[in-house]
């Protein structure tokens, strides 16, 4: 799973080497070579409590708070880019970890945690502003579950999992380089079922932290800014007209069952196929609606005891329609998705949802890594995408 992060890290850099945000808006969107990339160093301290995994042998566990370091390495996004402009001039990079659970002997392990984040403060004030932070990316150095030596531990199946978080922050210019953070966020960890068993851990806390600007501050400045962050570039922005974009997904994954967790061997083939219809609304955000089509062998496992003889192919697979809501940060846009299936079959009930990243290689091109959910947020599967893009309308 390393590997992954590295890709994701790859095209990250590539992204901020591209000459388009989207293939639309930035088509002019040049980057400014003359103007240096503006860096900074966080560091961070985290308290909080792991939520009801409603796991008997871990409650020890939950019954103390955990505690998280980690150190990020960033750039400013002062507006060498017009998409800067859009978000609030934010700030994103790379952030290295580790979580350390109560006791420090414990069954889950204290694991360590390297990931990609995204901050973007859409309130800002003289010398303060209130923002949000995403981050993704991947945990390592959990003591897996093992049927000899770790058979309580029914959280986390794999010794890797994913990363995902999400904080609401106060954000404070203490100097013309140091600033410092105040929030609230939560943390969930999954494999996606990769790996069984696989009821996930997830984590609220507060936050505190030290940003330091490694950039020489700006000529003529006054000795108390009011930011820590470069003195930040505008631009006329021409005036948004909407447009449709019409895409298809084809996706694939594989799983594992609870029912088979003592076999490291065993992998069902998962996948799904999608087709949506979205409305660009503006520079930022998209909505749609979409069909869905989705394939789990797994569900073997549930219907072995009614069919001796062999499961039909028709109940591994069924149709569903999901409203979508997509937010696009440069090539990159976070897809949310909530949704109905056509069709029940197995355990997958009625509803599911999806989250996921999408990464645009070119105009029509694009890659796509998301997390299909069913029941009450139950990790379905992780989808690994492909998709192609056309449009229609004013751009």
């Amino acid at each position: 799973m390393w590997r992954i992060h590295v890709i994701l890290i790859c095209i990250l850099m590539l992204g901020q080497t591209s000459k388009a945000q989207n293939w639309f808006f930035n088509k002019t969107d040049i980057r400014v070579d003359s103007l240096l990339q503006k860096v900074f160093v966080q560091l961070r301290y985290e308290i909080g409590r792991i939520a009801n995994t409603n796991t008997d042998a871990i409650k020890y566990i939950e019954s103390h708070p955990y505690q998280a370091a980690d150190i990020r390495f960033g750039m400013f996004g002062y507006g060498k880019r017009k998409w800067h402009q859009l978000h609030h001039y934010p700030t994103y990079g790379l952030g290295f970890g580790k979580y350390f659970f109560q006791p420090s002997d414990n069954i889950l392990g204290n694991p360590v945690v390297t990931y990609l984040f995204f901050n973007e403060t859409p309130f800002q004030f003289k010398r303060a502003s209130i923002g949000y932070d995403f981050s993704m990316g991947l945990a390592f150095h959990w003591k897996a579950y093992d049927p000899q030596t770790n058979p309580d531990q029914l959280v986390i199946g794999s010794a890797a999992s994913g990363l995902l978080g999400l904080k609401v922050q106060y954000e404070l210019a203490v100097t013309e380089r140091v600033g410092a953070t105040f929030g609230i966020g939560i943390n969930h960890f999954s494999n996606g079922r990769i790996r069984s068993p696989n009821r996930g851990l997830n984590l609220y806390g507060i936050h505190a932290s030290i940003r330091y600007g490694l950039s020489q501050p700006r000529s003529g400045s006054p000795k108390t800014s009011t930011t820590t962050s470069p003195e930040k570039i505008s631009y006329v922005l021409a005036p948004f007209k909407p447009f449709y974009e019409f895409y298809a997904v084809g996706s694939i994954g594989f799983v594992t069952t609870f029912q088979d967790r003592d076999n490291p061997a065993i992998y069902y083939m998962a996948g799904s196929a999608s087709v949506d219809a979205a409305r660009h609304y503006g520079y930022k955000g998209k909505y749609g609606l979409g069909f869905d089509w989705s394939y789990d062998e797994s569900l073997k496992v549930v219907y072995q005891n009614d069919y001796p003889g062999g499961v039909p192919t028709n109940l591994l697979y069924w149709p569903g329609i999901h409203l979508s809501h997509e937010y696009m940060v440069h090539r990159w846009t976070f897809i949310t998705q909530a949704g109905v299936n056509l069709k029940v079959t197995g355990d997958k009930g009625t509803g599911f949802g999806r989250v996921a990243i999408r990464y645009d290689l070119g105009e029509h091109v694009f890659i796509r890594v998301g997390l299909r959910v069913y029941k009450t947020i139950v990790s379905d599967f992780i989808e690994w995408g492909v998709g192609y893009s056309v449009y229609k309308g004013t751009r």
